[in-house]
């Protein structure tokens, strides 16, 4: 993903409401801490969701968490709905969620066991999206212990 371009879509108020991404750069370790899932502050999750096996160094990673806006914006986008509509909603369910431009997808890697019946229709959308999109198929390298990206082409 191109960040620089996906800004416009993310760092914006809207409704008195921050659209955002929470930058996180990953963090590579030897042993990765066990969660305790019922003492965790913010900053215990964030280490988890921000480490990765040090293998994984080379990679450089960096993450980004969609800052979801509150039940405010999406009320906010259910008030011009006729009030019948909103009757039942289950707001443990209902999100908000920003478009992205499909300008801001440069590349798109399919994995090695990536389900053959969604491949082209995955490689279509994307395509449609960005017509300029660079798309690689993950395959096992016979020659070595690793993984290579070969091209898919139009």
């Amino acid at each position: 993903m191109n960040i620089e371009k996906a800004q416009k879509y993310f760092s914006r108020i809207t409704s008195g409401h921050f659209i955002g991404l929470l930058e996180m750069e990953v963090q590579y370790k030897d042993i990765i801490e066990k969660p305790d899932y019922f003492h965790d502050t913010f900053f215990e999750l964030k280490y988890q969701l921000s480490t990765k096996a040090k293998a994984w160094e080379h990679e450089q990673e960096v993450r980004y968490l969609l800052i979801d806006p509150d039940r405010g914006e999406v009320l906010m986008r259910l008030w011009e709905k006729p009030k019948d509509e909103n009757e039942g909603i289950d707001w443990r369910d209902l999100r908000a969620y920003p478009t992205i431009g499909g300008e801001c997808f440069e590349t798109l890697y399919l994995g090695i066991n990536f389900d053959v019946e969604k491949k082209m229709e995955i490689i279509d959308i994307a395509r449609k999206l960005n017509p300029e999109i660079k798309i690689y198929q993950m395959t096992i390298d016979p020659e070595a212990f690793m993984l290579k990206a070969e091209i898919i082409e139009s």
